[in-house]
């Protein structure tokens, strides 16, 4: 069965004025706008999808027109039962009345759904106890319980993506490109939402992807710390993991090849003006560690230089931590490639170390024990300790003193970066990267077993 065609139009094509007026005053306060991007937004592009005559899906221009976002609409002529009679949850979808039409966010509302799933060749989806995700933030993504395809009997999840890169998706590209040389790490890739969007926008854009749904999933972080708070050992736990990291790191490498060599003034250069920013920011907490934190870098750049083999560089995750994890009844799966939606896809794309995601995976454990109010100290060099044991075994990264140099350098590149966070977002939890970074520079933990 083919796929519907989309069409794309200027905003304004299929929805009146007053309709996009509202749009534009609403979305900004939806926990999936992007953070950070100011003033009100502008109605840019409308596309539809053929046979679904009540579904738009509407492009915006946010944060100086240099974001696009977007919001899938349903709308319906004024007092038509259909639209809070198939809605899930008829009060979260509906937006307001304009312009003569009852106006519902498409994330919420079956209607939109079924069209993307049409979409992205998945037509005729039993939507039978589908339901939104609660606490998602950059995207909406759902649940749909029922076999969509025989190659997902449990079920497949729908992401509704509202932040539009500038060219392909990195979480429909790379999911993709694992599913197509058999990694099991990641749930299957099972379809996207592709439109061109020249000569206006990309030649490519993703609108959204399915993918099948884990079964008996338990979310990586929220396990930790349940873990954690009985003092329960999560070693063993964490020793899959890490193998299914280095099972990931392996497969990227096969599925998006780099043949490309680590920079090593770059990279180090890089390191100490995110260093340097990180202490303007924090200033108070930071910069009485400004000369230690610096010759962590002068060293790593020595100790590279003088490496008989560079360091290489391939496709990562890029914000790898337990909370991109599930754990299912097949083992562990890692989710959400997508990196930080407000940054350019070319920078989120680039290669990188894959030890950088062994970096964020440590950070991890620390934040669950806290989180957990774990009641063992040793809990949380005991899960990393056998995390990265069983990276270095199943990817056969050598013990050596260069692997070594690069983990403690980016272990303390993240612990910097949440030091930020943490000082913008939750002032009263800046202590816990702060003890990270202490204990790194004067040694009183062994970061790297």
């Amino acid at each position: 069965m083919a796929r519907p065609a989309l069409h794309v139009a200027p905003a304004g094509t299929h929805l009146p004025a007053e309709v996009t007026d509202l749009l534009a005053s609403w979305a900004p306060g939806r926990r999936w706008y992007p953070a950070g991007v100011s003033g009100r937004p502008i109605p840019w592009q409308e596309v539809t999808v053929e046979d679904a005559p009540n579904v738009v899906l509407a492009l915006l221009r946010a944060g100086d027109e240099a974001t696009i976002v977007q919001v899938p609409l349903v709308v319906f002529g004024k007092g038509d039962a259909r639209g809070s009679a198939r809605a899930d949850g008829a009060q979260r979808a509906y937006i307001g009345s304009a312009g003569g039409l009852d106006v519902y966010d498409g994330g919420q509302h079956p209607e939109a759904w079924a069209a993307l799933l049409a979409a992205a060749g998945l037509p005729d989806a039993d939507l039978t106890d589908a339901r939104v995700l609660a606490g998602e933030q950059s995207n909406t993504s759902v649940i749909l319980p029922h076999t969509i395809t025989e190659a997902a009997p449990a079920g497949a999840i729908m992401k509704i993506l509202r932040t539009i890169t500038d060219g392909p998706h990195p979480d429909v590209t790379v999911p993709q490109a694992l599913t197509g040389v058999g990694f099991t790490g990641t749930p299957l890739f099972l379809g996207a939402v592709e439109v061109s969007l020249a000569p206006v926008g990309p030649p490519e854009a993703h609108l959204a992807m399915v993918a099948a749904l884990v079964p008996e999933a338990h979310d990586g972080f929220e396990l930790a710390c349940q873990y954690a708070g009985r003092g329960e050992s999560f070693a063993e736990l964490a020793a899959t993991l890490g193998a299914t990291i280095a099972e990931l790191h392996a497969a990227l490498r096969r599925a998006l090849p780099v043949n490309e060599a680590l920079n090593v003034t770059d990279f180090c250069c890089l390191l100490r003006r995110r260093a340097i920013a990180a202490i303007d920011i924090a200033f108070e907490a930071l910069v009485p560690h400004e000369a230690a934190i610096l010759d962590v870098y002068d060293n790593l750049e020595h100790v590279l230089n003088s490496a008989s083999k560079p360091a290489r560089l391939q496709h990562i995750h890029g914000d790898l931590h337990l909370g991109q994890t599930l754990l299912g009844a097949d083992g562990w799966q890692v989710l959400d490639f997508e990196g930080e939606p407000q940054r350019p896809v070319a920078e989120r794309t680039q290669p990188d170390l894959p030890l950088r995601d062994v970096a964020g995976m440590l950070r991890s454990f620390d934040y669950a024990a806290v989180v957990g109010d774990c009641p063992d100290p040793a809990w949380v060099g005991e899960a990393q300790a056998a995390f990265l044991a069983a990276y270095r075994q199943a990817s056969d990264m050598p013990n050596d003193h260069m692997s070594s140099a690069i983990l403690n350098a980016l272990v303390l590149d993240k612990s910097l970066y949440e030091v930020v966070y943490e000082t913008r977002q939750r002032p009263h939890w800046v202590h816990i990267p702060l003890a990270a970074v202490e204990q790194i520079l004067v040694g009183s933990r062994k970061v790297v077993p």
